[in-house]
């Protein structure tokens, strides 16, 4: 454990040194770009006083809902009302509520405190990470490069909730199988608050114990789920709007299948347009790869929790929507716990075709930050 925070702090640090640069050099030093907020949506009168940076004929993205909902985590002012998807966005809790908890519900506080959880979880992901890697007998200060994973970088640039996610998935690797199992249900009982994917992994561990014949083992972990199961009920009666999720988004490979019909269309010339959508081919191609390596091998999934939790990883991806398949951001961090997972499993089976998904999706990720980084560029020199 000695060795493994130093790499970790290292990761953090890059993580807050390339915010503050692009806040600086892009946005005119205005955190809360670093939300993106869109002009499409109004801002709600109470953060009138923040003078939230909103970027033009656009409507955001996710981070702009988890602002809010930070601000209001209980629905009681016209801040909820701002939210664009209230009943989605509000079930992930984890990440907004902690930056609510961390400033003591004082306003003026919140948005630095939400930028410091999520680097929290910046360093406590790439920890666990270097202890992963100790275990496979690789150097844990490759763990420093947790931050250029796809869910850190889009995390550090649109404050969503996939790194706190991703990095809870780490936790899950490490406490699965060995450890106090207590850390294993906080972990679990974390990841079913921050977004609904992270459900997945009490059912992974679940399905393991009952695969080894576990029942009560079973059937205590699979308790983990009720303060998010509590959590959800209190949104379905509090928050306004419709329902979260409707069946046409989990009809198996049905988006995937429009995604490859319909490219994504960008507003640059025809080299410029074809070398982005190579680009996006080589991360479809990718996260296809996952999908198909995690359903290798299916005799044996439930007989590891992380092989089990690649297995339920895969079976989401695969009811994915067309809006998710077409944006590249969404791709990468949804699947980022699978393409981490096969990343490090390819290590402890010696195959390398494990490490090909997380080399094909990255570029993609890489690409899109490149007009932030070639502004600090520019400010630098």
């Amino acid at each position: 454990m000695r060795r493994a925070w130093v790499p970790a702090l290292i990761g953090t640090l890059l993580g807050l040194s390339w915010q503050l640069l692009t806040v600086h050099y892009n946005y005119g030093d205005n955190l809360t770009a670093l939300f993106c907020t869109g002009s499409y949506y109004p801002t709600p009168p109470s953060l009138a006083g923040e003078h939230i940076y909103v970027f033009p004929n656009s409507g955001g993205y996710d981070g702009q809902s988890y602002h809010y909902v930070a601000h209001d985590p209980l629905c009681r002012s016209d801040i909820c009302r701002a939210v664009p998807d209230p009943m989605l966005r509000y079930r992930r809790i984890l990440l907004p509520g902690m930056a609510y908890l961390l400033a003591l519900g004082r306003q003026p506080w919140i948005d630095v405190s939400y930028i410091a959880c999520n680097l929290g979880f910046l360093f406590v992901g790439s920890w666990w990470l270097a202890l992963l890697l100790i275990r496979l007998r690789i150097h844990p200060w490759f763990a420093a490069f947790y931050v250029l994973a796809p869910a850190s970088l889009i995390s550090l640039d649109r404050l969503v909730v996939d790194l706190a996610l991703t990095s809870l998935c780490l936790g899950f690797a490490v406490y699965a199988n060995s450890g106090a199992k207590w850390k294993l249900y906080a972990v679990l009982a974390a990841a079913a608050l921050c977004r609904e994917s992270g459900f997945l992994l009490t059912a992974a561990y679940a399905l393991h114990m009952l695969a080894l014949r576990r029942f009560r083992k079973s059937l205590v972990f699979s308790t983990a789920i009720l303060p998010a199961v509590a959590w959800n009920a209190y949104v379905s009666l509090r928050i306004p709007g419709g329902p979260a999720f409707r069946l046409r988004y989990f009809i198996p490979v049905w988006g995937l299948i429009q995604s490859l019909g319909r490219p994504t269309a960008y507003p640059f010339g025809p080299v410029t347009n074809t070398a982005i959508r190579a680009f996006d081919s080589l991360e479809l191609a990718g996260a296809i790869l996952a999908m198909a390596l995690a359903f290798r091998g299916l005799r044996k999934a439930m007989f590891e929790p992380v092989r089990t939790a690649c297995l339920l990883w895969a079976i989401l991806g695969l009811t994915l929507s067309e809006f998710i398949w077409t944006d590249c951001y969404a791709t990468a961090r949804i699947l980022s716990p699978l393409l981490l997972f096969l990343f490090l499993r390819s290590f402890a089976d010696g195959g390398k075709l494990g490490r090909l998904p997380l080399a094909m999706v990255v570029p993609r990720v890489w690409l899109e930050i490149t007009p932030q980084a070639l502004g600090v560029l520019r400010g630098l020199l």
